[in-house]
């Protein structure tokens, strides 16, 4: 059986929700338990990971494991907190698109 490729979309404001789609992340990529991995932030997650520095700690653990994290650049320009995201590591790009893209290669989706 093949393994799938997952997509996980990290949408929520509430911290331990957060935290839980992070750790899932990071644990589901080190055990290699899919082809792929990706993890987008979208909506108010985007503004709890640039004020809280125990999520930015998860980030930092799913970025050194080797994933980048994505954010949507129109909700983080309405926000303004762009700048923050990428220097946090985000690349903020339109995830309309790209989460469509996505879904078309098959990719399972995950929302939190």
């Amino acid at each position: 059986m093949s393994k799938k490729k997952v997509l996980v979309i990290i949408s929520s404001g509430d911290k331990n929700v957060i935290s839980t789609a992070m750790t899932f992340g990071i644990v589901s990529f080190e055990a290699k338990l899919y082809d792929d991995l990706k993890v987008f932030f979208f909506g108010p997650s985007e503004k709890v990971i640039v004020e809280d520095k125990d999520l930015q700690s998860s980030l930092s653990k799913l970025i050194k494991d080797g994933i980048t994290p994505v954010a949507c650049v129109n909700v983080s320009n309405a926000f303004d907190i762009t700048p923050k995201l990428t220097a946090l590591g985000f690349n903020a790009i339109p995830v309309g698109k790209a989460i469509a893209d996505l879904v078309n290669q098959d990719y399972a989706t995950m929302v939190f």
